[in-house]
């Protein structure tokens, strides 16, 4: 990723307002209940990004009902350590001049400066935590706990939706 995708990327932190009403719409017609209560947990620049994935996703033409509430869903964990846009960039810097340090950082407890490379490393198995406890599909937990996994060959259809998944997240 490029600086300038990076600032882009801090920008829409810094500057995101509440969804627009067809955007809620979205949101409420694809999510339960208890599925909408985790969604609204997002700051605004996290539920930006969310609808972004899901609407890249249904203009590429993917509308597999799983993939399209795990675009919506997939970095819920985060909400469990909220990122600031200092956290954020702070992940950013730590991976790419000390990748191999920041890895080991997101294996420790979530404590003092390293809890943003935890919460970053961690996110999917808690956002899976969170979507199983909500009642979601198990297809959609599947989608949320692995989206950070890339696969080594496709295998089955929930390999085949993670890939999709990933390259709408990895564009927004």
């Amino acid at each position: 990723m490029g600086l300038a995708y990076r600032l882009r990327q801090l920008w829409a932190n810094i500057a995101a307002g509440p969804l627009s009403a067809a955007a809620g719409a979205e949101v409420a017609a694809l999510l339960t209940p208890a599925e909408q209560d985790l969604f609204h947990r997002f700051n605004h620049a996290d539920q930006w990004h969310s609808v972004r994935v899901l609407r890249m996703l249904r203009e590429a033409g993917y509308n597999h009902p799983d993939l399209l509430v795990a675009a919506l869903l997939h970095d819920v964990g985060k909400t469990r350590y909220p990122l600031s846009a200092g956290d954020r960039t702070l992940i950013v810097v730590g991976e790419k001049l000390f990748p191999a340090r920041a890895e080991a950082w997101g294996r420790g407890a979530a404590d003092g400066w390293r809890r943003p490379f935890v919460a970053r490393a961690r996110h999917p198995e808690w956002g899976a935590e969170l979507a199983a406890a909500a009642g979601s599909r198990p297809a959609v937990v599947e989608l949320i706990d692995r989206h950070q996994d890339r696969p080594a060959e496709i295998v089955n259809e929930t390999d085949c939706l993670l890939t999709y998944l990933q390259w709408a997240d990895d564009r927004n």
